[in-house]
């Protein structure tokens, strides 16, 4: 099983968002994936609670200990192909534990040095664990940017610092919130950007844990 930690130090920046757009975009391409939720508020959660058909969505297990972790990714390892942890913000303990299980690490960040700057110590876990390890490889995700814009120079450069790939990601559309609320991805939705979007996230992701 390979494992994709979602993490940042703030919230609001789209986590849970690209956690279960993710997970819900590789089970219909045919993977069993399972969405481990560190989030106190549960978000992953209430979005499989939320869906109002049988459709059969992705697992989700909430995890509320960082040492519980990585006993629990063991366990489910036989069983999925790939675990996608929605990280909660402020949860340094639960970080490094993320870090240390993951195979590759995705940082949505919102296009503005205010929400990149707090990525610092995380950048800093990662790099610390690729000099022991070699992993997990790590990409920023371009959380919420505002359709039809590019990233400014300000931003490009508050990034460059870090050395990281950085993907495209999310732009700020109303689909996010409504598939959300129907316990859908916008792979599922009509507004065929949005999906564009969770696609190409999607084949990021399995072309990067297919060389790990």
């Amino acid at each position: 099983m390979k494992v994709v930690g979602i993490l940042h130090g703030k919230g609001g920046v789209g986590k849970s968002t690209v956690a279960v757009n993710l997970a819900r975009a590789l089970q219909l391409r045919g993977y069993e994936p399972v969405i481990i939720d560190c989030d106190a508020q549960g978000t992953a959660q209430s979005w499989k609670a939320s869906r109002g058909d049988e459709a059969e969505l992705p697992p989700v297990f909430g995890v509320g200990k960082a040492s519980a972790l990585e006993a629990d990714v063991r366990r489910l390892s036989d069983s999925f192909d790939v675990a996608v942890i929605d990280g909660g913000a402020h949860l340094d303990k639960m970080h490094a534990s993320i870090i240390k299980a993951s195979d590759l690490a995705l940082i949505p960040v919102q296009p503005s040095p205010t929400d990149i700057w707090p990525t610092e110590q995380i950048v800093e876990l990662i790099k610390r664990r690729q000099e022991v390890t070699g992993s997990p490889s790590a990409v920023f995700v371009i959380s919420r940017r505002k359709a039809g814009t590019k990233l400014g120079d300000t931003v490009q450069n508050v990034l460059s610092r870090f050395d990281l790939p950085v993907w495209e990601g999310t732009c700020d559309r109303v689909a996010y919130a409504e598939a959300m609320g129907k316990g859908r991805s916008v792979v599922e939705m009509s507004d065929s950007k949005a999906a564009e979007e969770i696609q190409s996230i999607t084949d990021n992701v399995l072309n990067t844990i297919r060389h790990e």
